[in-house]
């Protein structure tokens, strides 16, 4: 059962470097980095911390397609496999429509170009000659030089087809932030049914799952936060993810009436379901409970001053023995 860090994108590429060297010396598999537009990329923090560590695996999160052309995407990952080979990952998806329209793009076909973009990448990174029109971009005589392996890609999902997609096509599937464990126990046994009917085998696939985690001993504050956050989401989306915890069309129907109604959704059972919210002494459990669900990674997003971060680290390191128990 791997154990990961996980960064939102949102905050200092420096300040969060101390909670790198702890999850290296911690015994932590990977860090996962967010990238989102108008904050920050991905390659140049994964640059700086696979340069930083000697063991770590560095994932990329939210490569697509309206962000850069794929085939830049593929120069840049295979850089980055060259400096620090089979210690990076990508995941890779269609992009935030709100963010990716402050590039002037949209999300046109979701199934289909994500497709593309995981075949492009695939074939480019395996130093095959590109030429063809894919949905949003193209490619002319394109080849390139990799000088390492190719990086494994993973696809980022939420719901049914883009599951079936990322089972189908993918080296792994990313869950998001905000799934609960009823959501994660479904969609792991979904994608297992989907890799046995394709001949696909469960072991050379990975199910991870970025986890907002605040803890404190200030439960009720922690799930305040939360709530302020979650309610600020797309509600449909939400609501998907909170399977067995939010009522079908319940937090639609409430944010439909304004941000001040969606948030009475979000109550302390609610909160708990979706994401990691316990005081030290309940970070076993909580671990645990994620990994009964059978995902194959759990990637912990710690929200609080970075320069905390290192101790929270060491909590869940300390922790550890329970969630693999539980695996």
């Amino acid at each position: 059962m791997r154990l990961s860090l996980s960064f939102t994108g949102f905050g200092s590429i420096l300040a969060d470097l101390p909670a790198v060297h702890a999850a290296e010396e911690c015994g932590f598999d990977g860090v996962w980095y967010a990238e989102h537009i108008c904050a920050h990329d991905a390659v140049v923090p994964a640059t700086l911390y696979l340069r930083e560590t000697e063991r770590l695996e560095l994932a990329l999160m939210g490569i697509n397609a309206a962000g850069r052309h794929p085939g830049l995407a593929a120069m840049e990952l295979a850089s980055l496999a060259e400096i620090a080979p089979g210690r990076v990952r990508a995941a890779i998806g269609t992009g935030v429509p709100d963010m990716i329209a402050q590039l002037g793009r949209s999300v046109e076909k979701p199934i289909a170009s994500t497709i593309a973009l995981h075949q492009a990448l695939k074939t480019a990174l395996a130093g095959g000659e590109i030429t063809e029109e894919y949905p949003g971009f193209s490619f002319a005589q394109y080849k390139l030089n990799p000088l390492a392996a190719p990086p494994a890609l993973d696809i980022m999902a939420v719901r049914p087809r883009m599951v079936d997609t990322a089972a189908r096509y993918a080296d792994g599937i990313c869950l998001s932030a905000g799934s609960s464990l009823a959501y994660l126990s479904r969609t792991v046994q979904t994608v297992e049914k989907i890799l046995a009917a394709t001949g696909r085998t469960r072991e050379s696939f990975r199910v991870s799952v970025v986890i907002p985690a605040f803890i404190t001993d200030d439960s009720e504050g922690a799930r305040m936060q939360v709530a302020a956050l979650l309610s600020s989401f797309d509600a449909g989306t939400t609501e998907y993810l909170a399977a067995g915890a939010i009522p079908p069309g319940a937090l639609v129907a409430a944010a439909a009436s304004g941000p001040a109604e969606a948030i009475k959704v979000f109550t302390p059972d609610v909160i708990d379901a979706v994401a990691m919210v316990c005081s030290p002494d309940g970070v076993g459990e909580k671990l645990a409970a994620y990994a009964e669900t059978g995902v194959d990674e759990i990637a912990v997003a710690p929200f609080m001053p970075p320069e905390q971060v290192p101790d929270v680290i060491r909590l869940l390191a300390a922790n550890r023995p329970a969630m693999t128990a539980a695996s």
